[in-house]
């Protein structure tokens, strides 16, 4: 269980897909090549870095996990109902804080990219929609991760990760729609603000 807990509080670390560009193809990958690669990729740093990983490898590390997010559906998806009620400019702001706050999270965790293997399933390709399905094993446990994608042009982007059955976009929602009850749209935002100010 603490495998997956670490798992689920790093939420976005084993979700995030690495660019084509990044990995240097001119070819278009497919939906399971972009994951095995983006896992590959950060799995070599995060093994070769030890237990030490400097401020440069860390910011690496964000671009490669974080680089194929579409965050502008994660966050609609993540703000939901109130994602319509906001303006064009509360909307920019809003994906801005909410990507930089992903983004430093996603390298907290770092000792969830050590599994011992990891399967690929074929993916499930519906038009413009996938789903790629990976098993991470570590030791006698294992976690399934379930990738929500979707083409943007010849890209595959993440909107969502599911680990074993929880939607890392509907936890953020039900987290934000509690925080929005309790007073407004705009504290909730301003919480998100400073807690990004208080990051290092």
């Amino acid at each position: 269980m603490e495998w997956r807990r670490l798992l689920m509080a790093g939420w976005w670390l084993t979700s995030l897909l690495f660019s084509v560009a990044a990995l240097g193809h001119s070819a278009p990958q497919s939906p399971v090549e972009v994951v095995r690669s983006r896992n590959e990729a950060v799995e070599r740093i995060v093994r070769s870095s030890g237990e030490e990983v400097g401020p440069e490898t860390r910011e690496k590390l964000k671009d490669i996990i974080n680089g194929f997010i579409d965050f502008q559906e994660l966050s609609r998806r993540a703000l939901g109902k109130h994602w319509d009620q906001r303006t064009a400019k509360e909307q920019g702001e809003f994906v801005t804080v909410f990507r930089q706050l992903v983004r430093n999270s996603s390298v907290k965790k770092l000792e969830v990219y050590k599994a011992d293997r990891v399967e690929y399933l074929e993916p499930v390709i519906t038009g413009s929609d996938a789903k790629v399905t990976t098993i991470a094993h570590k030791g006698e446990k294992s976690v399934e991760i379930v990738y929500q994608m979707h083409q943007v042009g010849n890209d595959w982007k993440a909107y969502d990760v599911v680990i074993d059955g929880a939607s890392t976009a509907r936890n953020y929602r039900d987290s934000f729609y509690k925080e929005i009850a309790k007073s407004s749209y705009r504290d909730m935002y301003e919480k998100l603000v400073r807690k990004l100010a208080q990051e290092p």
